[in-house]
């Protein structure tokens, strides 16, 4: 299928580019942009007007199937280790068919708002790539390896030939879903493990994605058993450097001397915002920024961020680090004798706090997170920009639709409104994923939703009552 997009607003740029946003004719062929020109009245094109064209966005971090569990943690489970406490023992009950079924209604609603290619970290990686197949999403897909402890322990051989097997299938790559090496943490995987890892990803030019550094527990048992941290610890068994990229997720106890031993063309850092609310706290997003290192931005799971829209974790990404001012010791001082000097001081640790926290260009680094990093992550997988060579996941926009109106700075409603409701039309691997200009409807009148729906729902309540959990 070739064709052209034409519209007086493409956004262009990203990386080490400026974004900008300009008329231009998007030249597509196959699943491929392969040419980006100034509009030519000369050249057939689809002509979408004014309506704004960008890539699709890209969710760096996601377990689509863990949606069954949304809602399941109640706050006091949410105070420890729920994951360990509560998330291993129900999935140490999954059946590969839960995690295809589990999948597809996430993958349905990271299309609905706009995300194009995932991430995905999970038990039964074949069956999350089939999902990808059934719903049409690109997809990095990481099998979950574990050898020390969590419900992979088990299926360790099993999901390391299941990537291997992915990696080889012609026909996932044709649909634009690749494999990358998924050690669960550093704390569930062994350093003969590593060592393997390592090896097969630089022979078989792989990225790797992996937990790090994401609980105190990991933190202390990295301490106390091998006498440094987890990024001390992959740096001293020669996992950090053996990829062509790794993706380090969470990072909430990474220190700046751990920063020091990353580099930026091979290492980034990916922050789940919501997700640490919840579960931890927000990473020190501002400390990377200053080691010079790139951050890419997920959702983490529905089942503790409550949604797989990526595009709103930017708000929070960008603003969250004022929070901090609330619970600051100047807020204590306002609080014990409110007056216009402890205010003034308040307000200057607001300020502080902001300018640490949030670059110099805000736009284009929270763009980039959503975009051009991961997007340059996997070498067989060019997605993240509107540039030949890269793969057609593109949206476009309604520029007239309410939440995004006035429409003066389009660039700026992409990191700070909510966008979902203003997609037109998403392109996957060149092809609408849904019906062109009535994106939202055409994917919930999906002929096989309801069969999907309805396959989740049985499975679920099966999973449950194996697991001995009441939903």
């Amino acid at each position: 299928m070739n064709h052209v997009l034409r519209s007086s607003r493409v956004l262009l740029g990203g990386g080490a580019d400026p974004i900008r946003i300009v008329p231009a004719d998007v030249q597509i062929q196959g699943d491929l942009i392969v040419g980006v020109a100034a509009p030519d009245p000369d050249r057939a094109a689809q002509d979408l007007g004014e309506r704004l064209i960008t890539p699709a966005f890209i969710n760096a971090h996601t377990h689509l199937a863990m949606g069954y569990l949304r809602g399941l943690a109640t706050p006091a489970q949410l105070q420890g280790n729920v994951v360990e406490d509560l998330y291993f023992q129900i999935e140490s009950h999954l059946q590969a068919g839960d995690v295809r079924a589990f999948s597809r209604i996430a993958a349905v609603e990271s299309a609905l708002a706009g995300v194009g290619c995932v991430w995905d970290h999970y038990y039964f990686g074949r069956e999350v790539a089939d999902a990808l197949l059934d719903v049409g999403l690109c997809g990095v897909v990481a099998p979950t390896l574990q050898d020390l402890s969590g419900p992979g322990v088990a299926a360790l051989d099993l999901q390391w030939q299941a990537m291997v097997d992915m990696t080889a299938d012609a026909r996932l790559a044709a649909a634009g879903i690749v494999t990358a090496l998924g050690p669960h943490a550093t704390d569930t995987v062994s350093s003969d493990l590593w060592t393997r890892v390592a090896r097969h990803s630089a022979d078989a030019n792989l990225p790797v994605h992996a937990h790090v550094a994401q609980s105190v527990e990991e933190y202390q048992r990295s301490l106390i058993e091998h006498g440094c941290s987890p990024i001390a610890r992959l740096r001293r068994e020669g996992a950090l450097d053996a990829a062509p990229a790794f993706l380090l997720v969470h990072g909430l106890y990474v220190d700046r001397s751990d920063l020091t031993l990353l580099d930026p063309q091979r290492h980034l850092l990916v922050h789940c915002p919501w997700s640490q609310v919840q579960f931890g706290f927000p990473a020190r997003v501002g400390w990377w920024r200053q080691a010079g290192l790139s951050m890419a931005i997920g959702t983490d799971c529905g089942a503790c961020n409550d949604t797989m829209d990526v595009q709103q974790e930017l708000r929070l990404a960008a603003w969250g680090g004022s929070y901090s001012a609330t619970w600051s010791a100047e807020a204590d001082a306002f609080g014990r004798d409110g007056n216009a000097e402890t205010a003034r001081a308040l307000d200057r640790r607001r300020s502080i706090q902001v300018t640490a926290e949030i670059p110099d260009a805000t736009i284009d680094w929270l763009l980039n997170s959503v975009w051009a990093v991961p997007g340059s992550a996997h070498p067989r997988l060019p997605l993240g920009a509107i540039a030949p060579g890269r793969r057609a996941n593109l949206l476009v926009f309604d520029t007239d639709h309410p939440v995004l109106w006035p429409g003066t700075d389009l660039a700026h409603a992409l990191t700070q409104t909510t966008v979902a409701p203003a997609i037109h039309t998403m392109y996957v691997n060149g092809r609408p994923i849904a019906t062109p200009g009535d994106h939202q409807r055409g994917l919930l009148g999906h002929p096989d939703l309801r069969a999907w729906r309805q396959e989740a729902n049985g499975r679920m309540r099966g999973l449950m009552a194996r697991a001995g959990v009441s939903p």
